[in-house]
């Protein structure tokens, strides 16, 4: 599968078996291949149709992914709750500081993100210096 990226991936998670959320930073690859997703973008990769879904551009970094349906929480700087279709931002937390950390693996001083996702998706519990932060996630269905 050549998904055609002109950029690092930062983060990945699956939405379900077959699609896979997929986020790009700023480091540009030099890549001779036509891109199909560059930097700083959301996509969405279907692995039985070999191609992309959707991809949209974000104004901030998105770090960590947690899958939540068909959105996902962006952990970087504080928790985001991103819709995967459309790349918009449906909730956001900025009094909860989350940590900066892009990309998976190579980064030893920054710690990642430490966050749980309830089960039944309705909640995200998110470490913070002295506590857990317990954010209640808006019903997709509302």
């Amino acid at each position: 599968m050549e998904p055609g990226l002109d950029a690092e991936v930062v983060s990945a998670c699956w939405l379900d078996q077959d699609r896979l959320a997929v986020a790009t930073g700023d480091h540009v690859l030099d890549d001779e291949e036509v891109p199909t997703m560059g930097p700083q973008q959301l996509g969405v990769w279907s692995l039985s149709r070999r191609r992309w879904l959707h991809r949209n551009r974000t104004a901030f970094e998105i770090g960590t992914l947690i899958a939540e349906g068909s959105r996902v929480v962006s952990l970087h700087g504080h928790p985001r709750l991103i819709d995967v279709t459309t790349g918009s931002v449906l909730a956001e937390w900025p009094e909860l500081d989350v940590s900066r950390r892009d990309g998976a693996y190579g980064v030893t001083h920054v710690r990642g993100p430490v966050a749980a996702l309830h089960p039944d998706g309705t909640r995200l519990a998110i470490a913070q210096a002295e506590s857990i932060a317990l954010v209640e996630l808006p019903d997709p269905d509302a």
